[in-house]
Parts: C-alpha cells; sequence; structure tokens
C-alpha cells in the first residue's frame, strides 16, 4: 500500500506505532495521532533526546519513557523515547 500516513487506515488501531528517521515527534505524533489503540503508545527512535523537542508535544501526549540505546558498532547517540496519547 502507499499512501500518505495521514490518509493510512487504521482499522483496527494499533498497540504501538514505530517512527524512526521520520520527522519531529511533534509533526509524528499530529500526523500518526489516528494510529494507536486507545492503550497504544508511539515509539521513535531518535538520535539525541532534545528536551526542547520533547517539550513541544502538542497538547494531549505524555513523555512516558526515554530509553538510552547502545547500539554496537554505531557512534554517537540513540534513544527511544515512548510516547503515550493521554486518555479523553
Amino acid at each position: 500500500m502507499q499512501s500518505r500516513v495521514e490518509a493510512f487506515p487504521a482499522e483496527p488501531p494499533f498497540d504501538g506505532v514505530i517512527s524512526r528517521a521520520f520527522a519531529s515527534l511533534n509533526d509524528m505524533v499530529s500526523w500518526c495521532h489516528h494510529l494507536p489503540a486507545a492503550n497504544g503508545h508511539f515509539y521513535a527512535l531518535k538520535g539525541l533526546a532534545q528536551k526542547e523537542e520533547m517539550e513541544s508535544l502538542p497538547e494531549g501526549y505524555d513523555i512516558v519513557e526515554v530509553i538510552e540505546l547502545h547500539v554496537p558498532r554505531l557512534e554517537g547517540e540513540r534513544h527511544l523515547v515512548v510516547i503515550k496519547p493521554k486518555s479523553s
């Protein structure tokens, strides 16, 4: 299937939505807001865990955890940012 993520039908919705080198956290949750199930999470693979980027999430989302990743034979920082939509 080829389509923009904003138009992707999430039926049924997903338990987890994974992003790698896709967009800012703000853009990811804005474009993909319809994809996770009620108790689903976003998982964003990022290089640097930039405080400013995490603080710029739109209303309705919480950072659950930031996990530092150690990737063999790879220089530089890597992080997994776990985001949960707030319950309505």
